[in-house]
């Protein structure tokens, strides 16, 4: 399957926590729209979240990955970090003046 995505929710109320998906295009899988809930980030479950993404990818022969995440957003720069990402080029998301 070339596109997943895949939702973490509390059971108590079904509340969306984390979100994410992957496309895999041959040995290249691309991680998209990477979102913790504000109130639960810090925990681990967007890098959770992403590490499944990875290993479910590799499964299906995927060997190289890639994302883009804004330059100034630290804590997930921190988590694609642990995952073993590295910067090929620096990012930052456009938007009319005063939208940002």
């Amino acid at each position: 399957m070339p596109y997943e995505g895949w939702g973490l929710w509390r059971e108590a109320d079904g509340r969306i926590l984390a979100c994410g998906q992957s496309a895999l295009e041959g040995d290249l899988v691309g991680l998209y729209d990477i979102f913790t809930e504000p109130t639960v980030r810090g925990q681990g479950l967007a890098q959770w979240l992403c590490a499944a993404l990875l290993a479910r990818a590799l499964g299906r022969g995927a060997r190289r990955a890639y994302l883009q995440v804004d330059a100034g957003n630290a804590p997930a720069r921190a988590a694609y970090r642990r995952l073993g990402f590295t910067d090929a080029y620096p990012y930052h998301y456009r938007a009319p003046e005063g939208e940002r």
